[in-house]
């Protein structure tokens, strides 16, 4: 009986999980109005469970009835496939609960999108079925810090389109003004995601050049929706800051 209910449950999951995927890929219910990162997140944990539980009924089978059923080996692995996948591409340990989609190496006076975070939003009009998971927008501080690289502006150039390119990041826009305080400030701006996903994020750089051989490099990531990004912003700044450091050949302290 026990069998029979955990095996139902994988297969229920295993539909789901399908559904939610091939939704997200082809876009059949805007993903803006649907929450569908948390509900994969949910349905691949509980897909997870069931295959613990499926697992423990084959291992039973092996040393009890001497058999191998392949129908629950199958249905095991493809509730595990998911759960790979998102430590894969993305890992566990960056998932964050917190109240945020907005997040910046420097609050006080952050990089500015040229665009308002409204003119942004890929979904203006959402449902009101989902509102209750709308956050405020806030621009949050990321755990990691601006870096400072013995590097001129042009030398960061070079560096930052070479790291873009290896991560797969498309440059949107950019622009340069020139502060008699400052110095040169470039700012430059990505759309950059997860491999496989859909869903993107805008991502700017904001490099400062006080002097010819110094820089200091500010990154925000904000996310064109009004839920939770359960951490994926923080994880493209951290992403981003230790691959430019690894390139320009600096220690990789970017955290707190």
């Amino acid at each position: 009986m026990f069998e029979k209910i955990v095996k139902k449950f994988g297969i229920t999951m295993v539909v789901i999980l399908t559904a939610i995927f091939f939704n997200g890929r082809f876009q059949i219910i805007n993903s803006w109005n649907f929450p569908e990162a948390m509900f994969f997140v949910a349905a691949t944990v509980l897909g997870a469970v069931g295959a613990i539980l499926l697992i423990g009924i084959i291992l039973r089978d092996l040393v009890f009835r001497q058999f191998l059923n392949v129908e629950l080996v199958l249905i095991c692995g493809l509730l595990l496939v998911p759960f790979v996948y998102i430590q894969t591409v993305y890992g566990w340990q960056n998932f964050s609960l917190q109240k945020a989609n907005d997040y910046s190496t420097d609050i006080v006076n952050a990089p500015q999108y040229q665009m308002s975070k409204y003119e942004r939003l890929l979904a203006k009009d959402i449902s009101s079925t989902w509102a209750f998971m709308d956050i405020p927008h806030e621009i949050v501080k990321a755990d990691t810090d601006s870096i400072e690289l013995p590097l001129s502006g042009i030398d960061f150039q070079i560096v930052l389109k070479k790291v873009t390119a290896a991560l797969g990041m498309r440059q949107v826009r950019s622009s340069v003004t020139v502060s008699d305080d400052i110095g040169i400030i470039e700012t430059y701006e990505f759309s950059t995601g997860l491999s496989g996903m859909v869903k993107r994020v805008d991502l700017l750089v904001r490099v400062t050049s006080p002097s010819a051989g110094s820089s200091t490099i500010d990154i925000r990531s904000s996310s064109p929706g009004r839920r939770r990004d359960l951490g994926l912003n923080s994880f493209f700044i951290r992403r981003l800051a230790t691959e430019l450091l690894v390139m320009a050949g600096e220690p990789k302290n970017t955290q707190n």
